[in-house]
């Protein structure tokens, strides 16, 4: 017993070393095949199973082999044993019986045939590995050890069991034949160097799902794939094929034990055409999740691996909280890739004497006998798998006749676990074979492979259904003769949510009505602009500035103008010149708004300026040079930013994505875009004009409401003057902020912007020129009903009494006041100050500098004030004084008793003049009070 314990010990060692050079073994898996096997040594009561139920075949030629091999049981025939390893059981993949079934039949084929090892006869023990690399590996120890020697390795079903035998079998010099581990990396020579199988490798599958993808013109995919070296090598070499083909692979999703996280990275990534390779339980894991995340239905594709259970959803499975019905919805029209289970040419006879259809009869039969339910299409890979064997059995005794080194030919019945020339033979011989087997031709590359041909089935109404198949050999997919393929959404889904894009245009229909509205605006400025200029002379057109009218007529039709160019975007014009429309309509806007509205504002601003300063309204003086000055500010300014805006940042068209919408019946996106002019630096800009436009609005609106009760004779519509800034600041304030509000909304934005546009301007019109219109409606046949009177024949005509009286004394008082000044800034600064000259600058109102003297020269500073008389004017010398200004100011005043009785009047005549000479500047004032029966004069006194 301990020599077998040394055994063991010394395999075992072995084994975990060969295994931990594996790249893609885990940790996990060596330390299980190593607990394993370290109960190697124990008994076990099923060690060997040997299952051969009755056989019956249904066609003559099979009936013949039959009676030949009841022959042979009774000649002298040496017994070749192999290994036969099948997860009939397993958590994972449990379609060992099937695989059985179908080897058990070529081994009674091959038996009853007397031209294939002749004079020896197969036998199979074989084990469940449960698909588990631990169960599998402890099986082969079982088998070696026993007492009967094993030739070959027939299996196994799963790759995680055929890699650490494969590699233990070597040690034995055990070639292995599977007949279901698909996995890329047993091609790996140099770790599995006796390894052979009749299915094909998942590169295969990998290339007949990119002809798939090619087929449909899919250009972006997702995978998913459990945390398996079988499935993670697939998909990583599945990459490589999609990156060499320019697909873009979206993400790549593993998994250990539960992929729900993974289903929702899936969703999130908007993975629409999904490849996932898992085993059956881990689908049902897989497909529960898919359901609540709802990733099924017309617009998702799923592709999976071909060998699962048929109605593999509907197995009871604890770990999942779906039920079968709501796993047939997730399921229902998925795709799979398989090795194509029978021959193209079913009829063809095979080297085993049937058909391809007499096979898949005699399968269906045996298998009802036995009660299996398990109905497994690819059990025809093991059936050929069997005869693989049997063929390079066969072979390779011709292999060792031939062999001149050997001077007594062996015997396969000679070989020995320690044989290695044989085994050598056996390579040689499994590499060179080919045959017509029930799957179709089978041979092998210098790797082992088979390349077979790949299968393509569909999932429809619960049944798999195959759909076209795949050669390798020319890379052709072939659909024709085949059941056709159904989409639930009618055509193949796309492979991500296609995004439409749709460009935000003002629609014709509203660029009609504001055209048509901005010339009926044009219309009634030129109307107005007629009827100023027609009715120019009359007195109430003349004290209304008529010439800032028409700026101010200018300016509305220059926003008239803008109305209908903000209408042309993208919809109407190239894109390319969209930019220069934008800088014009830019300058139009902004030019016209300073016209417009600079006239309304700077009358405003000099009704305000001569309520303030406490001038005579009816007699204020000249308006026309503080208007021009400001309606020049404000033009300027504009002007100016608008320079530096064209030259230094010129405008660009900006396409900005708004909002999108998702179309989940067809799959597409429909992605709004709205072209702007003004984004990026131009924003600045944009805000510059805001800021000082909205200041001048409110200070507009303040300077309306303090004038509001002004009448000023010359500024004869300043009320409604004021009203008209009422209704732009209002309209404006809206409108600004609705162009910010909607300014993803280009046709909503313009139909309410243009709207308030065209309001303002068009009410800022009939306010200017409606009531002028109405208090000429009686003479407009007359064209030169008045002569324009002036300031003081009106002031004459009009003013009562008292306010005349009134504003006489403000006149002198104020004269008092600027000659008060004056005599300050005299003293201070000498009669430089006192006029401008031809070095002196004009800033903020005042002449600063050298001034010239009134009758020439240059003078001196003074020291002193004079005073004198009135009549001393009369002779004076060359050293008399010089009048520089003079000033007369007549007021009659009501003499009244204590009882409040007029007792007479007085009228007071008072001049002031004032004279310069060198040296000296004289003020005179002179009073003379006339009273109702009489005048008495009387001089002032004179102050020096």
């Amino acid at each position: 017993m301990w020599i077998k314990s040394i055994q063991y010990t010394f395999v075992m060692v072995t084994i975990l070393l060969r295994i931990s050079d594996s790249v893609g073994q885990t940790l996990t898996s060596e330390m299980y095949t190593f607990s394993t096997i370290l109960n190697i040594i124990e008994e076990d009561s099923t060690q060997f199973t040997t299952y051969r139920p009755a056989y019956d075949k249904t066609s003559e030629g099979a009936a013949t082999a039959t009676a030949q091999y009841e022959d042979n049981n009774d000649g002298d025939v040496i017994d070749l044993n192999l290994m036969g390893f099948f997860p009939v059981t397993g958590e994972s993949f449990s379609r060992g019986k099937s695989y059985y079934i179908a080897a058990d039949m070529a081994l009674r084929d091959v038996n009853a045939r007397t031209d294939v090892l002749g004079g020896y006869r197969l036998q199979l023990n074989w084990r469940n590995t449960q698909c588990n690399a631990g169960i599998g590996t402890k099986s082969l120890f079982t088998f070696i050890n026993s007492s009967t020697t094993y030739i070959m390795v027939l299996g196994t079903g799963c790759s995680v069991v055929a890699e650490p035998v494969s590699m233990a079998a070597d040690l034995w010099n055990l070639l292995q034949v599977s007949y279901g581990a698909s996995n890329p990396a047993l091609s790996n020579r140099k770790k599995y160097k006796s390894f052979f199988r009749t299915c094909a490798s998942d590169t295969i599958f990998n290339y007949a799902r990119l002809a798939m993808i090619r087929l449909f013109g899919w250009k972006k995919v997702a995978t998913l794939h459990e945390n398996q070296e079988l499935f993670s090598t697939s998909i990583n070499r599945f990459g490589s094929l999609l990156s060499e083909a320019n697909i873009t692979l979206i993400t790549s999703e593993s998994f250990a034990i539960d992929p729900a996280e993974q289903i929702r990275n899936l969703k999130e990534t908007e993975a629409w055409i999904i490849f996932g390779n898992f085993y059956e339980n881990m689908a049902r894991r897989v497909f529960c999740e898919v359901y609540k995340e709802g990733l099924y239905g017309r617009n998702y594709a799923w592709f999976l691996l071909g060998w699962y259970k048929p109605r593999w959803w509907e197995e009871p499975d604890d770990s999942i909280s779906c039920t079968p019905e709501q796993l047939f919805k997730a399921v229902e029209g998925y795709f799979s890739t398989e090795d194509l289970p029978l021959s193209v040419h079913p009829e063809d006879v095979t080297v085993s004497g049937l058909t391809p259809n007499e096979y898949q009869a005699s399968y269906l039969n045996y298998s009802a006998r036995e009660g299996s339910d398990d109905i497994n299409n690819l059990a025809s890979y093991a059936y050929d798998a069997v005869w693989s064997i049997a063929l390079a059995l066969n072979k390779s005794i011709q292999l060792l006749e031939k062999d001149a080194n050997n001077t007594t030919p062996q015997k396969l019945s000679e070989f020995t676990y320690g044989n290695a020339k044989m085994r050598n033979v056996f390579m040689k011989a499994m590499e060179t074979i080919e045959f017509k087997g029930i799957s179709g031709p089978v041979s092998f590359t210098k790797t082992g492979d088979r390349e077979g041909l790949i299968g393509l089935r569909q999932m429809q109404g619960g049944e798999d259904v195959s759909i076209g198949r795949y050669e390798p050999q020319t890379d052709t997919l072939t659909l024709d003769g085949y059941a056709p393929i159904i989409w639930q959404g009618g055509s193949p889904p796309k492979d991500s949510i296609l995004n439409k894009y749709s460009s935000k245009h003002i629609s014709s229909t509203y660029f009609y009505i504001f055209t048509i509205l901005s010339s009926f605006g044009v219309v009634l400025v030129t109307i107005c602009a007629m009827f100023l200029i027609w009715y120019w002379k009359r007195d109430l057109i003349q004290k209304c500035t008529p010439v800032f009218h028409l700026v101010f007529l200018v300016g509305c039709t220059l926003l008239y103008l803008a109305i209908i160019m903000f209408s042309l975007d993208g919809g109407r014009i190239a894109i390319d010149s969209l930019a220069t429309w934008c800088t014009i309509r830019a300058w139009v806007l902004a030019v016209g708004f300073s016209c417009a509205y600079g006239v309304l504002f700077s009358k405003i601003y000099r009704a305000h300026s001569v309520y303030t300063s406490k001038l005579n309204p009816w007699m204020p003086g000249s308006h026309c040079g503080h208007m021009i000055k400001t309606v020049l500010f404000c033009l300027v300014f504009d002007v100016i930013v608008l320079v530096v805006w064209m030259v230094r940042f010129p405008m660009e068209v900006v396409i900005e994505e708004t909002d999108s919408i998702l179309d989940t019946y067809t799959n597409i996106r429909t992605i709004s875009q709205v072209e702007f002019c003004t984004k990026g630096t131009s924003s600045y800009f944009v805000a510059v004009f805001y800021v000082f436009n909205g200041l001048l609005l409110l200070l507009g609106s303040f300077l309306s409401y303090e004038t509001r009760d002004l009448k000023i004779l010359n500024l004869n519509d300043t009320f409604l003057n004021g009203i008209a800034i009422y209704v732009i600041l209002t309209l404006s304030i809206v409108c600004a902020s609705l162009s910010y509000i909607l300014e993803q909304e280009p046709e909503l934005a313009y139909v309410i912007i243009a709207s308030l546009t065209w309001l303002a301007t068009t009410m800022s019109v009939l306010l200017m020129f409606v009531p002028k219109v109405i208090s000429l409606r009686g003479t407009f046949d007359i064209r030169n009903l008045f002569e324009t009177k002036s300031d003081e024949q009106v002031f004459e005509e009009e003013a009562d009494t008292e306010t005349k009286l009134r504003y006489r004394i403000a006149d002198v008082d104020r004269t008092i006041e600027k000659l008060k000044k004056q005599i300050a800034r005299n003293v201070k600064f000498g009669t430089y100050a006192s006029m401008p000259g031809a070095c002196s600058v004009w800033c903020c109102g005042h002449h600063v500098g050298c001034t010239l003297v009134a009758g020439g020269g240059r003078r001196a500073d003074i020291s002193a004030d004079t005073h004198v008389l009135k009549n001393a004017r009369a002779g004076h010398d060359n050293n008399a004084y010089v009048p520089d200004d003079d000033i007369v100011i007549r007021s009659e005043e009501q003499t009244v008793d204590e009882t409040g009785k007029v007792i007479g009047r007085v009228r007071v005549e008072e001049a002031i003049f004032t004279s310069s000479i060198v040296g000296e500047t004289t003020t005179t004032n002179f009073t003379c009070e006339t009273f109702e029966n009489g005048v008495n004069e009387h001089d002032d006194t004179t102050h020096l």
